[in-house]
This record gives C-alpha cells, sequence and structure tokens, in this order.
C-alpha cells in the first residue's frame, strides 16, 4: 500500500489492535467448578502422565448462560454456528442450505455426501491423485510416470501434498467429511515435520486419504490402515520391525505399540463412559501396563514397504511404494503366542504369509472400554467445545458402542451424535460462557480464506519453471501460524487435550483451552499481518493499476511465494452502495472527508462483516471502535478505490482478531 498514515493515528490504530487482543484473552469461556461429589474434569496432560481422563473436582456448569441471550429463532446465526463446527469456514451457500432445509437434515446430507472413496468412474480426486496431478506439473522431467513416485525422495514433495490438502479445505463440498478427517489427523498424529515422512509427500497424501475414507466409516478398519500406513509405520518406527534378535539382544521397537494405546485410542487411565476415570482404593487404574506394550511390540513384527529389498531400511531410488499399505515377511515375525490386554492371542506358526495375532490385538484394542469415550471426547473437543460435560461424552461415547443397530465403532453416527446433541446445537450453550474453544490458527485462517472466496493464482512459476494453475502455495505456514496440515512437530499433536494457560482463570475455573497453546498472541500477530499481506499482495488493491489483470499478476509470482488472491467484490459492492448508492467503483463519497454518509456507510459495512465473520456476534462497544478508528486515520490516498480497499482491509483485520471471531461458541 501507498496510503502514508498520520503517526498519532498510527499509534491509536496499534492501540486498538492490542485491545482487541487483550479482549480476545480475556473474554474466554468462564467454567465454574462443582461440588466434589459429582467427578469429572479434566487433568493434567500428557507430560505427567495424566491424559484425556476426568478427576472429581470440576464439571462443566450448564447453567451459568450470560447476560446476553440469543433468540432460539434466530436460525442464521445457529446456521452459522454448526457451519463453524462441521466445516473449514462457512460459506453463504452452506448458510442458505442449512436455512432451507434444516441443521439435522444438513448434516445428513453432509454423511451422505458423495466422495472419491465411495464411486467408481466419477471425476472426484483423492488426496493421492491430486498431490499426483500437482507433481506432474511442477516437475514433469522428474514425475513422468506413476512409476517414478517410487523412485524420488526430496523435500519438495511436501509441498505438494500441502496444496492437496488447501485444495479439500478450502473447495470441497463435502466439508464435513474433510473437517471430520483433520480432527482425526490430530488423534492418530502423523507428521510432515520430519525428514522422512516430509521428503516422501505421496506417504503424507495417502494418509490423509485414509482418514477422509474412513472418517464416515468405522474406527475399526480406521485403527487398521493407520498401524499399516507407510506414513504411519516411518513415523512411529515399526517399518521393519524385527522379533528378538538373541544374538544381538535387540527387542522390536516399542514405539507404535505405546502410542496406539496411549495417544490413539485408551489413553493412560481406565474410563468410564462418561469420560471420567475409574478408581480402585483411591487409585486410578492404569488401562495397560509396560508388559502390554512389549506384547504388542511383538505383534507389530515383519512389517515394511512395499517392494522394499533391504528389510527394514529404506534409501533413496529403491522403487519402496510409500502410498500403499505395507506388506508382511513373516521371516521378521514373532509367531510365538502372546498375552495382551489380559488376552491369550494364540497364533497359527504355521501361516507365515498372514499372521493372525495384529487383527487379534487390534480386536482388543477396539473393543476396549475406553476407546468409545476417548475418541467421542476427541471428536467432541475438536469440533464443538474444548469443555464437554460428562453427559454430552457419555451420549457420545455410548453411539460409539452402539449406532443403534448393534455395531460398535461406526463414526458416522458418532460425528452424527456429537453434532446434533443439545450441547452442540443449544441457543443456551452459545451464550454460556463456560462453552466453546478458542480456533487453532489453521481453521482461523481457513475461514478467513473461504469468506473471501479464495482462489489459486494461475500462472506461477514452480522451481522447476512450471506453470501453476489451479494450484495453491503456502509456504512457510509451520513459521506463520505455528500449524500446517499433516506437521505437528511431535505425536502428542500440536497441543495438548489438557493445556492450561498459565492464567489463574482457568486452573480455578477448572477450564483446559488445547488451542491457546498454539494460538498465542505472537500467532495473533502473525495471523493479523498474515491478512494485511493478503490484501496488500494478492487482493486488487494491487492490481488496480494492472486493470485488474490476474494473469499477468499471476506470471510474476514464484515457488517461494503465496500464490493465492481473495475476492472483496461483494465488499466494495456493499460499501459503496452505502456510500453512493450505486456500484460503479468510484467511490465518491470518499472525497468528502466530512461526508456523514462516510459515517453512516461504514455502519452498514460493518455489519455486512460482522454477519460474514462471526455470524452477527460483534457486540455494539466492537462496532464503535472499528467505525472510530476508519473514521479518523488519515488514508491519503487520491485513489478512491484503493482507499476503499484500505478501510476494508483494517475493518477485516479487526473482526478476524476480535474474540467473536477467535473463539468458537
Amino acid at each position: 500500500m501507498n496510503n502514508k498514515y498520520n503517526p498519532k493515528k498510527l499509534q491509536k490504530n496499534s492501540f486498538i489492535l492490542l485491545c482487541l487482543i487483550f479482549f480476545m484473552s480475556s473474554l474466554m469461556f468462564i467454567k465454574g467448578c462443582k461440588s466434589p461429589e459429582d467427578p469429572s474434569v479434566e487433568t493434567s496432560g500428557q507430560d505427567t502422565g495424566d491424559n484425556n481422563v476426568t478427576s472429581s473436582r470440576c464439571e462443566f456448569a450448564t447453567s451459568n448462560v450470560s447476560e446476553t441471550s440469543l433468540s432460539a429463532d434466530n436460525q442464521s446465526q445457529k446456521a452459522f454456528r454448526l457451519l463453524l463446527q462441521s466445516t473449514f469456514g462457512p460459506q453463504k451457500k452452506d448458510l442458505e442450505r442449512i436455512l432451507e432445509i434444516g441443521e439435522t437434515a444438513w448434516i445428513d446430507e453432509q454423511l451422505q455426501y458423495a466422495s472419491a472413496y465411495d464411486l467408481v468412474g466419477d471425476n472426484l480426486t483423492t488426496n493421492l491423485e491430486h498431490y499426483k496431478e500437482i507433481a506432474k506439473t511442477a516437475e514433469p522431467s522428474t514425475y513422468s510416470d506413476n512409476a517414478s513416485f517410487n523412485n524420488n525422495f526430496h523435500g519438495r514433495t511436501a509441498d505438494y501434498q500441502t496444496a492437496a490438502w488447501f485444495a479439500k479445505a478450502l473447495h470441497a463440498p463435502d466439508q464435513l467429511r474433510y473437517r471430520v478427517a483433520f480432527a482425526l489427523s490430530e488423534l492418530l498424529v502423523v507428521s510432515g515435520a520430519k525428514q522422512r515422512t516430509r521428503f516422501r509427500g505421496d506417504s503424507l497424501a495417502f494418509y490423509d486419504d485414509i482418514l477422509a475414507k474412513n472418517a464416515f466409516g468405522n474406527f475399526r478398519d480406521l485403527l487398521n490402515e493407520v498401524t499399516l500406513s507407510p506414513a504411519m509405520g516411518i513415523f512411529l518406527s515399526h517399518q521393519g520391525n524385527k522379533k528378538y534378535m538373541s544374538k544381538t539382544k535387540t527387542h522390536p521397537d516399542e514405539n507404535f505399540a505405546r502410542e496406539v494405546m496411549q495417544l490413539f485410542s485408551l489413553g493412560l487411565w481406565k474410563m468410564h463412559d462418561n469420560g471420567s476415570a475409574v478408581e480402585s482404593g483411591g487409585t486410578l487404574v492404569p488401562a495397560y501396563t509396560q508388559d502390554d506394550v512389549e506384547q504388542l511390540a511383538r505383534v507389530m513384527t515383519g512389517y515394511d514397504l512395499v517392494g522394499n529389498s533391504k528389510y527394514g531400511r529404506t534409501h533413496r531410488g529403491a522403487g519402496e511404494e510409500w502410498s500403499t499399505p505395507m506388506e508382511f515377511t513373516g521371516t521378521w515375525h514373532d509367531f510365538d503366542n502372546k498375552s495382551f490386554l489380559s488376552k491369550t492371542i494364540n497364533e497359527d506358526s504355521d501361516n507365515v504369509s498372514s499372521p493372525t495375532d495384529l487383527k487379534n490385538a487390534l480386536d482388543i484394542i477396539f473393543n476396549h472400554q475406553n476407546v468409545g469415550p476417548h475418541v467421542a471426547k476427541h471428536l467432541i473437543m475438536r469440533l464443538v467445545t474444548s469443555n464437554p460435560s460428562a453427559a454430552y461424552i457419555e451420549r457420545v461415547a455410548q453411539k460409539f458402542n452402539d449406532n443403534g443397530s448393534g455395531v460398535r465403532g461406526d463414526l458416522k453416527a458418532v460425528v452424527r451424535a456429537v453434532l446434533t446433541d443439545d450441547e452442540a446445537r443449544g441457543t443456551e450453550y452459545q451464550t454460556n460462557k463456560n462453552f466453546g474453544k478458542a480456533k487453532e490458527p489453521l481453521l482461523a485462517w481457513t475461514q478467513f480464506l473461504r469468506a473471501f472466496d479464495v482462489k489459486p493464482l494461475d500462472g506461477w512459476k514452480s522451481r522447476d519453471n512450471a506453470t501453476m494453475n489451479n494450484t495453491y502455495n503456502f509456504p512457510w505456514m509451520e513459521t506463520i501460524l505455528g500449524q500446517a496440515p499433516l506437521r505437528s512437530d511431535t505425536v502428542f499433536n500440536f497441543f495438548s487435550p489438557d493445556f492450561v494457560p498459565a492464567n489463574n482463570h482457568f486452573s480455578e475455573s477448572c477450564m483446559v483451552a488445547p488451542d491457546l497453546q498454539i494460538q498465542s498472541d505472537t500467532i495473533l500477530i502473525k495471523f493479523n499481518n498474515y491478512i494485511s499481506n493478503a490484501f496488500q499482495i494478492f487482493e486488487k488493491n494491487k492490481i488496480v493499476d494492472k486493470g485488474d489483470d490476474l494473469s499477468s499478476f499471476g506470471n510474476s509470482r514464484k515457488s517461494n511465494q503465496f500464490n493465492y488472491y481473495i475476492n472483496v467484490d461483494e465488499e466494495l459492492d456493499v460499501f459503496e452502495q452505502a456510500l453512493d448508492g450505486d456500484k460503479n467503483g468510484d467511490f465518491a463519497g470518499l472525497s468528502d472527508k466530512n461526508d456523514p454518509k462516510k459515517s453512516e456507510a461504514i455502519v452498514e459495512f460493518l455489519k455486512h462483516l460482522d454477519l460474514k465473520l462471526t455470524g452477527g456476534k460483534l457486540p455494539t462497544e466492537y462496532h464503535d471502535v472499528i467505525k472510530e478508528h476508519l473514521l479518523t486515520v488519515n488514508w491519503s490516498s487520491s485513489n478512491n478505490k484503493r482507499e476503499a480497499l484500505a478501510i476494508i482491509r483494517d475493518a477485516v483485520m479487526l473482526i478476524v482478531t476480535s474474540s467473536q471471531f477467535m473463539i468458537q461458541k
């Protein structure tokens, strides 16, 4: 931007922004303590070994409704809330669809939506298929055919997986499927932050597909596919796991065996269906033991990448398949019987091609009493609220245990139970200060992009100077947002489910706020700058002098730059209509700085943005503060359209860094 700010006004602008950031942090949902006789609340996290169970100190208080009540007939606001819980950001078409058919019908429609995983011969693409299309376009000499994907090992490939992920997150019509897949990726964690998986983006794209395909399937099937996926095998080091070797005194790797129980399915302590811990004599009862870990590690021997000629090792250019389930090699498998979770697994030592102990072990895990509440609580926390009541967890866990037709692990039924529950849909919870969750940075970013109809910028050049069309490029996301898809630093996800901010309010109120472990003030400021960047570099305020020629603008972009543009044409029209009574693009009303119509236009425009970005939740005082800022800043621009864009930019930035945007209720 060429706008010149008055220093005093700029200082005021920064002060306003900081005030809004502080307001976000201080107006988090408030949770009250409950009587000791009613057990259940989150306690310490994974670092102390008490993850994902509730103790006997506190309970979610459903009666603490704020002074501001939501009208029960405000269907638009209710629909907006559902979209926050079930998509990567509300859009007008989805809002209108919910208002047309109702919330429950829309959920069911999404659960039945055709996908790339259940139709044959359609034009829908999986993450892996899209990944390969991108790679072939970006590096035509390297990826001339599908076979070449098995012979290349370099860091660029993770970018292609990220691009494929964003295409689904931002534009897939079956938004619920991919939002649930993202939630599952934070339970069954695989990461491209580590070198070996980062250098094989196909393994990450394949893993994305496992999550998306099974998002509405059965958890037992999901558990099996995750276990045998190359990305998981590499990440948690059971790829090429070997039986005990007496000569070298080496034992099977226990990494996956431990995490599949602790993090993916059971948690550390036995639980009731409501998520509260099972106690015996005042002591928490472990869900598993170290011996169980060792026994399961024995089960996980003999599995390696298809096409790996050097069992247990991987090397570049070997033709190993990273987007195919791992295969079994009997030579390295422990065929002796195992005792696991109080059950005996009898192995058929003669069946060297297809062992039965992996199936039996996963069946034992799947049928454990903890899996229902463990999965239920995770999905509730990722989709709806950080501090669900014990009753909410129990209702969803029971649906996991039995979908109503005698089927256990039906994730479609579980997701439906999560989203149709009274705590998810009841209007009283939307105004309850105890309820809700902070948005993870990635979800805040996708909501912003979807709100303004983001599109890839065609014509930009890849590292190999290939022309890239219809492809996103988001470099350095982990640095800027602290988060990127499948890029957690550890298997413990981006944040602990039991994270309590260093603030007495949270600890005294018995609240957890997992997302705030990474959604810090620093990240929030970077996020604010990120959005400013979207307006300054990619939006039409930089293309005004180019005659809105997006193609020539795209041709100037390179692979190390963000290559997308947002669309604020609607905002320009709304603002000018309120300002001038027309939409001819001259914004004549901006010429007279003292024209009262400018104030009136800003008021109308802020109402529009409020509905678009928060569902109409901004309090009157927020509107007044933002309006005052927009009226008093000296834009010093001779181009009225550019000034209008600057006003729109500042208004958007101040709203998306507000508590009403950053906190999902």
